[in-house]
């Protein structure tokens, strides 16, 4: 009998061979084990604020953790910010500006129409025109060398590409993706419901159906959430999270780091005592009562786990017995600080201590428009700001912030040798020697003392007893990855 039955699996085995892996794995679970079963009840996640795009080209943490179940990259992060596949199967470069992407075959859209390498080139002149755009300005082409084959071609070398490319994502007209998801309905501005796709070509998620619900009020969530009729409950308040029993709390660090920054045009700021001075009156055990335990102090302007984080830069030090010699002999230099609202408890510790110190401080708190905004008009003489790096490298920031022409340098800082190192940094397709050269880069900056890194901040989760779920790096959360 049981030869019998090995030959029968062995002929079925053979018959079946000539057919796509995919298949295989799907079709075959099914005959051996059955359908697929999903868990039936509705999985239930809560954020606060609503999408506000939820085509392909969203850019945004908010959006994407919707937009990530539907769509797809032809590249993916995983949950510790390793690069997967995902539409492509694999690539690699044929020349510094030159790569080639083999795609995965046998996918479907959620409409039935085949995924290909034309579907590629079509959703890149559509991502062209739009916010998504801006992740692509490297790329000059993207070629069809064959129905599964394509062929990216950059401007200049991009060490970067593969993980620009996981924002890249698929999709055609109302809201049509690859992904495990397809949309069943949504309410704009309220709750956006999510069904499995069928002929998903990857594994299938547990929940049949997901809903995204939006709850702006905080006392509504937490009320929700202790009523049962929340699974997963994103972004909860510290206050919040500090009453939760520990196997129902969810913590993961979020890769942005806070930070104060010099206007180093500024006549006082320019002194470098001033500056040295300065970074011995924060007090790191402070911060983190302030952040209720959910903070960690940073040693630099990029978060651990990002490329090109050096391990040797060593965190500032509190001095007490500094603060309390008055270090600036009440010559009350007037200076401006500005911040966010959101960070009111902060910045008054820190004005506190500025003040303690000998100055004297205009402190501004403004809106986030308004605080990039006076960033880019380099008009504060400190300024309290955070960057998290999406991508998982450093070469953001250094491009934002560091370099002469940077978006949020505008004139603040300027040194002609530091942009030769990060305009190297971005052509450099050597991972190895990349990364040498990032964590020299972010080892000079910590030298010139051009700010003060202070913190990287929690994300803070609510899951539901019976809830099998972990934070990513990233932010998203995913439904596919809820158990």
């Amino acid at each position: 009998m049981k030869k019998n039955i090995l030959i029968g699996l062995l002929i079925f085995l053979g018959l079946i061979s000539f057919v796509k892996k995919d298949f295989l794995i799907k079709e075959g679970s099914k005959l051996l084990f059955g359908e697929v079963q999903f868990k039936e009840e509705t999985l239930k996640i809560v954020l606060s604020t609503p999408v506000t795009d939820l085509s392909e080209h969203a850019l945004d943490l908010n959006n994407q953790i919707r937009t990530g179940n539907i769509y797809e990259g032809l590249v993916a992060f995983d949950t510790n910010l390793r690069l997967v596949p995902a539409l492509a199967v694999s690539w690699g470069n044929t020349s510094p500006t030159t790569w080639e992407f083999k795609l995965r075959k046998e996918v479907l859209f959620h409409d039935g129409s085949p995924f290909s390498a034309d579907s590629v080139v079509d959703s890149f002149n559509s991502a062209k025109e739009s916010k998504a755009g801006s992740f692509l300005d490297s790329i000059d082409e993207i070629k069809v060398l064959d129905p599964n084959l394509i062929q990216i071609t950059t401007k200049n070398p991009d060490p970067l590409l593969p993980s620009k490319l996981t924002k890249f994502y698929m999709g055609r007209a109302n809201y049509v993706g690859t992904g495990p998801y397809k949309v069943t309905n949504w309410d704009q501005g309220g709750t956006l419901t999510l069904t499995a796709f069928a002929d998903y070509w990857g594994k299938f998620p547990t929940y049949r159906n997901v809903e995204y619900r939006v709850m702006e009020n905080r006392a509504q969530r937490s009320a929700a959430y202790k009523n049962g009729e929340i699974d997963l409950l994103i972004s909860v308040p510290p206050e919040q999270a500090l009453d939760l029993p520990k196997d129902q709390l969810r913590t993961s660090y979020s890769l942005e780091v806070n930070f104060l920054l010099f206007k180093m045009d500024n006549p006082l700021l320019k002194d470098r005592k001033i500056r040295d001075a300065i970074r011995t009156l924060f007090d790191p055990g402070k911060i983190e009562e302030i952040g209720n335990g959910f903070v960690r102090q940073a040693s630099q302007f990029i978060a651990p786990g990002v490329f090109g984080y050096n391990t040797k830069i060593k965190p500032f030090e509190f001095s007490a017995d500094k603060v309390a010699s008055n270090l600036f002999e009440n010559r009350l230099e007037k200076i401006d600080m500005d911040y966010v609202t959101t960070y009111r408890t902060l910045s008054e510790y820190l004005v506190q201590q500025l003040k303690t110190a000998g100055f004297s401080v205009k402190a501004n708190a403004i809106s986030p428009a308004q605080l990039i905004e006076r960033i880019t008009g380099n008009e504060a003489d400190i300024v309290l700001v955070g960057w998290r790096a999406d991508d998982g490298d450093a070469g953001g920031f250094l491009d934002a912030f560091i370099h002469s022409a940077g978006q949020f340098n505008s004139g603040r800082y300027s040194n002609a040798d530091m942009d030769a190192l990060i305009e190297k940094s971005r052509q450099t397709m050597n991972p190895d020697e990349r990364l040498q050269l990032l964590q020299t880069i972010m080892g000079k900056i910590d030298d010139e003392l051009i700010g003060i890194p202070l913190f990287e901040a929690s994300r803070l989760y609510a899951v539901r007893k019976g809830i099998q779920w972990e934070p990513r790096l990233d932010g998203l959360v995913l439904a596919t990855e809820v158990k």
